[in-house]
């Protein structure tokens, strides 16, 4: 369960983690006010799911109660992928002097939490961990056993860190550790965690992503705030399939058959720098319609360029998902590129659909050249209409 950034920080202001003042409001009254408490400029901040908020003008600097007000005036009531704003985070205005990154996360691969933490943070850090992943230092933790704190100082050193600031990052390392161990939390992250230039460290972001196997046992989660349903959502479960947007999604739609290859195909993409912008289980028995009315769906979600299809023709049938593929292309032309790969039970019927269509189809190789092909297509570095296959 992802928890709203107010939620995080009321949790990271529990374990210690040092904020900024801040306070929620509902109202541009409220926001007035709450400036007028801080007593400073503030930044009023959306709290919504995705992420994306200051490209979309859902972050906004105030200098005072009544900048604040006018803020929040302008931010409640818009839409972000498909959530209202209805809440508010008010927060007082940070003199930054150096962002840098920490974070807890699990890495199913290893099957154990894994700490990175980077010299450089802010809103970039997937980019930067893609072009230059020697700047993100990572190292995994086993959840059983005390995490001392010469292996925190020691990960904030081999990321360039010297003196008494290693101290001070390695206490606020450790308090991220505890929330993720505690809170059975699957991300615990500040980005960015900034260093100001009163010499403070202040978490001025927070993610908190909760494990829902968990929520017999997490009062954060009983208490936590839900969003409304996205519209998409709801039209997927009408099509009994699944249809998740990712945070802070990018550009790349994933329709997968399973939830397992679902999430393959997810780390995948993230594998290779790339950033996912939502996903759909198909499930199981895809019919020709459900197909084309998915990938429809999929087309709706904000900002995409591509769409991965990564099915297996086992319950499914390669020739009925191949047919409703064709079926959407000639209802919806579209300039969003697509590539499918596909094998199974009427694999070569499907393919032969696929290639009268031009859609670039993977064969018999693995779902890591399947996303290379995607990206050499989104970069017009392919034809599109190429078979990939060995």
């Amino acid at each position: 369960m992802y928890l709203y950034e107010y939620e995080a920080k009321e949790v990271f202001s529990k374990y210690g983690i040092p904020l900024g003042q801040n306070g929620i409001a509902t109202n541009p009254a409220e926001a007035g006010m709450i400036c007028a408490g801080i007593g400073k400029p503030v930044v009023v901040k959306a709290q919504v799911m995705a992420g994306g908020r200051g490209k979309a003008g859902l972050i906004l600097p105030a200098a005072d109660p009544e900048a604040a007000a006018k803020a929040a005036a302008q931010i409640l009531g818009k839409e972000h992928h498909g959530e209202q704003v209805k809440k508010l985070l008010i927060e007082e205005q940070i003199e930054i002097a150096r962002e840098v990154y920490a974070s807890i996360t699990m890495d199913f691969t290893e099957g154990k939490p894994v700490m990175m933490v980077s010299a450089q943070g802010g809103m970039e850090i997937e980019s930067l961990a893609a072009a230059n992943p020697e700047l993100l230092i990572k190292e995994h933790i086993d959840p059983w056993r005390e995490v001392f704190g010469y292996r925190l100082r020691d990960l904030w050193r081999r990321a360039g860190f010297r003196g008494g600031q290693v101290v001070e990052l390695e206490n606020i390392l450790g308090r991220l550790v505890r929330v993720f161990l505690e809170t059975d939390a699957l991300t615990a992250e500040i980005n960015p965690l900034v260093m100001t230039r009163e010499g403070k460290i202040i978490a001025a972001d927070a993610k908190l992503i909760l494990d829902d196997e968990a929520s017999f046992r997490s009062e954060i989660i009983r208490n936590a705030s839900r969003p409304e349903i996205n519209p998409l959502e709801k039209r997927a479960g009408d099509l009994n399939v699944t249809y998740v947007s990712i945070e802070e999604g990018g550009d790349i739609g994933i329709i997968a058959g399973g939830a397992g290859l679902s999430m393959a195909t997810m780390d995948a993409v993230y594998s290779i720098g790339a950033k996912p912008a939502a996903f759909i289980d198909l499930g199981g028995g895809i019919s020709r319609e459900r197909m084309k009315e998915s990938l429809l769906l999929m087309t709706e979600t904000p900002n995409l360029r591509g769409i991965m299809i990564n099915v297996f023709g086992g319950i499914n049938n390669c020739l009925t998902m191949a047919a409703g593929l064709a079926d959407f292309l000639d209802e919806k032309p579209t300039d969003i590129k697509i590539v499918v790969k596909m094998r199974g039970h009427e694999q070569e019927e499907g393919w032969r659909i696929l290639e009268r269509y031009g859609i670039p189809t993977v064969k018999f190789e693995t779902t890591d050249v399947a996303i290379r092909l995607l990206m050499q297509v989104l970069a017009k570095e392919v034809t599109a209409g190429g078979t990939h296959h060995q």
